[in-house]
């Protein structure tokens, strides 16, 4: 029985794809950034001041290209990549939910306390406005994060082939 189950895990990872990824390496550091096929890129070429974007639908290791989904890319030619800061988002969403507890834990006290004195202030507007307005400011001012190569970083792409590449016959 363990001699067929070997045998059926051994057919299984016969027949594994490999894996091709682009990674990000900083120089002293062990820790890496893979970029896997599929996955979307915003990337600057070099000598261009435009950002583009696409899919990486292929890595050709022998030639050292990335297949986009309308272009070919030399590893070579890519200066930066530009990718989205999910932290400045969370924060707007707190932002606003503070902001409204905080107008809404002074407004439920004004109604429900009894004391004539006690009422919604122009600081409880402030505080509120100020949190919104907040905000509203980080994600745009914390959008991206640009990451260039060259110097301390470098980038790579690498083939995590298990077995070694078949021979293309020519006819």
């Amino acid at each position: 029985m363990r001699i067929i189950t070997l045998l059926l895990l051994l057919l299984f990872v016969l027949q594994l794809n490999a894996q091709k990824v682009l990674q990000i390496e900083k120089y002293g550091s062990a820790k890496t950034k893979k970029i896997y096929i599929g996955q979307e890129i915003t990337y600057k070429l070099k000598n261009d001041e435009y950002w583009y974007r696409g899919v990486i639908e292929d890595l050709n290791v022998e030639k050292n290209w990335v297949t986009l989904g309308d272009r070919y890319v030399p590893l070579d030619s890519i200066e930066a990549f530009r990718r989205p800061i999910g932290w400045s988002k969370a924060a707007r969403t707190s932002l606003y939910t503070f902001g409204a507890a905080w107008s809404g834990n002074a407004l439920v006290g004004t109604l429900t306390d009894g004391n004539p004195k006690t009422n919604y202030l122009w600081s409880d507007a402030i505080v509120t406005g100020v949190s919104w307005l907040t905000g509203w400011i980080v994600p745009k001012l914390f959008k991206n994060k640009v990451t260039k190569f060259g110097g301390k970083r470098r980038l790579r792409m690498l083939d995590l082939n298990v077995l070694p590449p078949k021979p293309v016959v020519k006819a």
